[in-house]
């Protein structure tokens, strides 16, 4: 099965609480949104990580096939990443 990475948008800024939520995503807080950006996923794990985002109540922006590289800064937090993008 092929694996892709996505860029996920979200409405509302995750703090760390749901980085442990999130472990095959980097989180990017923006001005109101944030970005998860993926590790390679397979379609199974891409719909699990959505469920997740509804079962949070969280509103999903956009979901998008991504060959963008992981952001600038980061910090790790548990097993998932926090970044802060300007």
């Amino acid at each position: 099965m092929l694996l892709k990475r996505y860029t996920i948008v979200v409405e509302g800024r995750l703090g760390q609480r749901f980085a442990a939520a999130f472990p095959s995503a980097s989180l990017v807080a923006e001005q109101s949104r944030t970005r998860l950006l993926t590790e390679p996923l397979d379609q199974s794990q891409l719909h699990g990580l959505l469920e997740r985002l509804r079962n949070f109540a969280i509103e999903l922006i956009s979901v998008h096939e991504s060959d963008e590289p992981q952001a600038r800064t980061t910090r790790t937090t548990g097993t998932a990443q926090i970044a802060h993008q300007e």
